[in-house]
């Protein structure tokens, strides 16, 4: 039944945004003014009802017939207007959980006003012949209701309708009847052309209030993006600014070395002592080591965040791609007499990009060795881990050193490119921490995550999730 009435309610094409506009601003607006209507007319009704109860009145007992009919309505309008009034404020707060007798509201205080101002006019016929109160409800309903034009149309006839079936049955003065009846006429025609004009000004008012609230809310949200872009920059320049400031100091340092020690080779400081001689090869491989290293994370990163870094995912299995990164840094974990091991199962597959995960491992391994004592051990372990909501696999791969650790302010810092964290090796080592951060943005491009468990003199252990591919 509900659905039938609220169907009929809506039969009428509209375009979309005045469909929208009747479901809200003029279910709102007709609530409030339907409120208000009705509690206005509560104190009216009782200054009606004391002035003909206590009022003196020079007509004979003859003409109180009409009287009585005329306070009798006014009693009857004064308590249908009390129940509209309390249920509109009891529709006011639960409209959402009544939307049928919110849409039905306007209406039903419409026929109630209109027709006990049609009724006290027909009372006033058999008095002096007035239609001043169905003048004063039929433009009261039209210029303060908003009831859309063809159903006020429908309204108007009805009730106009009803108004001269009265006046036919409470005037004796067939004249009077006609001219009644056409009075009437003016007045509903009065009516309607003020609802109509009403109620297409309010439609383009309400379609300018939402259009400009829809305006502010994307001025707002554009505002809001832009604060966070602006920001996003400003952080970004920072530590890019901060970045290459550190870059300039790490590459001078190994470049200096470098310098000063081809300077003493070329002037043959060392060439009696061979041992001091290989000490300074040594040394320079080192040097010069680092230097690409860095050069190397540092061409990387900048592609990457100029967004030109293919990504081209493939099918790997993960030990073999660990055991490319392993055989690779064998010679520098040989110096410090380290072991790798590859705990990794040969069957577990993930998807990922070659070049970066290689570039990740190598960099979390080389991590690994440097801060690891000689004689030590590097580990790598995996895990295959499954969604049980959606069944989806993934992988876990864990490099694990025993080494000097990390404090809580370092592992705070670890992945920021501005902040210099990293500090010197077990042989002295040096680095930048470059290789971490690039290790972050590469695993996050992948859609996975990098963590670190450090505690200091007890090792560190980097846990890098994969999407796995078995």
């Amino acid at each position: 039944m509900a659905k039938t009435l609220l169907s009929f309610f809506y039969s009428f094409k509209t375009p979309a945004l005045e469909q929208m506009i009747i479901e809200d601003e003029v279910r709102t607006a007709n609530l409030s003014r339907g409120i208000l209507i009705t509690g206005l007319f509560i104190p009216i009704a009782i200054i009606i009802h004391l002035y003909f109860s206590y009022g003196n009145f020079s007509i004979k007992p003859v003409s109180t017939g009409p009287i009585n009919g005329f306070f009798l309505v006014n009693v009857y309008m004064g308590l249908a207007s009390l129940v509209l009034f309390l249920s509109g404020i009891w529709l006011k707060h639960t409209k959402k959980e009544h939307q049928l007798l919110t849409i039905l509201y306007p209406h039903l205080v419409f026929f109630i006003f209109a027709s006990g101002g049609a009724l006290c006019s027909v009372y006033d016929q058999a008095l002096d012949k007035t239609i001043i109160t169905f003048l004063l409800a039929c433009l009261l309903n039209a210029a303060t209701l908003l009831i859309r034009p063809v159903y006020l149309f429908f309204y108007l006839l009805g009730i106009y309708i009803c108004f001269c079936y009265g006046v036919f049955l409470t005037q004796p003065d067939q004249n009077e009847i006609v001219l009644t009846a056409i009075d009437g006429l003016c007045v509903i025609a009065v009516a309607y052309a003020i609802g109509y004009i009403f109620w297409n000004n309010s439609m383009t008012r309400f379609r300018q209030d939402r259009l400009i609230k829809s305006q502010k809310l994307v001025l707002a949200h554009q505002y809001e993006k832009l604060s966070k872009s602006n920001l996003k920059l400003e952080e970004s320049n920072a530590s890019k600014d901060q970045f290459f400031s550190i870059l300039a100091h790490d590459l001078r340092g190994p470049l200096n070395s470098a310098i000063a020690l081809t300077k003493f080779l070329e002037e043959g400081l060392f060439e009696a002592d061979l041992e001091e001689r290989q000490q300074m090869y040594s040394l320079l491989q080192n040097s010069l080591n680092n230097s690409s290293k860095l050069l190397e994370n540092v061409l990387l990163w900048s592609t990457n965040q100029a967004g030109v870094l293919n990504f081209k995912p493939m099918l790997l299995n993960v030990h073999d791609t660990v055991q490319t990164s392993v055989d690779v840094l064998k010679i520098v974990a040989a110096h410090k007499h380290i072991e790798i091991i590859n705990l990794i199962p040969k069957h577990l597959t993930i998807s990922a990009d070659a070049d970066m995960i290689h570039t990740v491992f190598r960099n979390l391994l080389s991590n690994a060795i440097k801060f690891t004592p000689n004689f030590g051990s590097v580990e790598v372990h995996s895990e295959l881990l499954v969604n049980e909501r959606n069944g989806e696999e993934s992988v876990r791969v864990s490099v694990i050193d025993y080494g000097v650790g990390m404090s809580h302010k370092t592992l705070t810092n670890l992945f920021r490119i501005e902040k210099k964290m990293i500090g010197l090796g077990t042989n002295n080592e040096t680095g930048t921490g470059l290789g971490l951060v690039l290790c972050k943005d590469f695993i996050e491009k992948h859609e996975g995550s990098i963590i670190v468990e450090s505690k200091e003199n007890e090792g560190s252990k980097f846990i890098i999730t994969l999407p796995g591919r078995n």
